[in-house]
């Protein structure tokens, strides 16, 4: 009489490897019994153990898996995460590769984008902002729009990581690099000019350019 096929679940695969980490010395053919399959199976199974571990809970019940495509790339790829993670470096998605692809890697190694702890965010609220726009309209009202220029400054954080990054976990925020630069940018409001980039930097001759002719340069350095 033939045996009836079982098909363990991905929580089972997961608890299976779990308990060959925590009982190194305990068999296949055990693993075997206890969860009523062939030892072969065990051995595919433990073959791609860390697959396995990183299962989440909401994957627990599917049964069937679609493998990876390029299973090599993707385990040199984990490595690479795992040793990125463990020295504490950043990990984003700035990767050209299809989202299915990336979609996919994610599931199968338990990575997820988390939002790093820092500082909050402050904004104006909704009812100023429409006050003072109104406000610009009726001062504005005489010029044409050529004439109306708009100009701001942005902070360029040259050397600030990035505060999305790929995780298995959510991380804790660490003192962020504040090293800066300013640039301001100004046009009107047609669009038909717009003034070269004003560069803002602390040091008035940086080493790195001070055999440079600050004319020659595309942008203002102040």
């Amino acid at each position: 009489m033939s045996r009836k096929r079982v098909i363990l679940s991905a929580t089972q695969k997961r608890e299976l490897c779990e308990t060959k980490e925590k009982n190194p010395n305990l068999s296949n053919i055990s693993l075997a019994q206890q969860y009523r399959v062939g030892k072969s199976t065990i051995t595919d199974i433990l073959k791609e153990k860390e697959r396995w571990l990183s299962i989440t809970e909401s994957q627990g019940s599917i049964k069937k898996f679609r493998g990876p495509k390029w299973p090599q790339l993707e385990n040199a790829l984990s490595l690479w995460v795992d040793n990125a993670l463990n020295t504490k470096q950043d990990i984003d998605e700035d990767f050209h590769q299809s989202d299915g692809w990336l979609t996919g890697f994610k599931k199968r190694y338990g990575l997820c984008q988390y939002k790093k702890q820092g500082e909050a965010a402050s904004a104006p609220s909704a009812e100023s902002i429409e006050h003072d726009r109104l406000a610009l309209q009726q001062i504005l009202v005489p010029y044409k729009l050529e004439d109306i220029w708009n100009g701001d400054e942005t902070g360029l954080f040259w050397k600030m990581k990035p505060s999305r990054v790929l995780a298995r976990g959510p991380l804790s925020g660490y003192k962020k690099e504040k090293s800066r630069v300013t640039i301001f940018c100004a046009t009107n409001a047609t669009g038909t000019e717009k003034m070269a980039l004003s560069f803002i930097h602390k040091y008035k001759a940086p080493r790195v350019i001070k055999n440079i002719n600050y004319k020659n340069l595309p942008v203002y350095y102040f």
